[in-house]
């Protein structure tokens, strides 16, 4: 199992993301920034309309990068 934070994964904040998987932290990334959205956290809510705004090849780095700093995530 791996620990990142969520700005490990782009995100504005240093919240724990555990996952065995980079599709589990990245489902896990997506519902800690869902919830804070929720709860009214604009930074979070600006993290994600940078993903969202941003083209397909900018997409494409970013989600290369994220998957780099889980494969370099310690084990929790």
């Amino acid at each position: 199992m791996k620990k990142l934070t969520c700005r490990d994964l782009g995100g504005p904040c240093d919240a724990e993301i555990t996952g065995n998987s980079f599709q589990e932290v990245g489902k896990k990334s997506h519902d800690h920034v869902v919830e804070q959205i929720s709860r009214g956290d604009e930074a979070h809510r600006a993290a994600a309309e940078k993903m969202r705004n941003a083209s397909p090849e900018e997409q494409k780095a970013m989600m290369a990068e994220f998957e780099k700093n889980y494969q370099e995530a310690p084990e929790a």
